[in-house]
């Protein structure tokens, strides 16, 4: 029997448990980690954590910061978007 592959969202977000995603959420922040789990809402627990700081200096060149946040969950009702990964 050949396997059919599988174009829903909930299948793509699927196939990046264990792999590392962007998540942009509410209030405009920006996490990049692991995705390790997520449920029917789409809450999602993510590993190794870090929020994106961007920022524009003094010279007009876009900068980044991060803080490590460890390990999370953010609410499904919360999420923006998923980048999720590409391998």
């Amino acid at each position: 029997m050949e396997r059919r592959t599988s174009n829903r969202p909930i299948d793509y977000l699927k196939d990046s448990i264990d792999k590392i995603i962007l998540i942009k959420v509410k209030r405009n922040r920006l996490f990049r980690a692991l995705l390790r789990s997520f449920d029917e809402h789409l809450n999602i627990f993510i590993e190794n954590a870090e929020q994106i700081f961007e920022y524009q200096d003094e010279d007009g060149n876009i900068r980044e910061e991060h803080e490590d946040l460890g390990s999370i969950v953010i609410r499904g009702d919360n999420i923006i978007f998923i980048n999720l990964s590409s391998e």
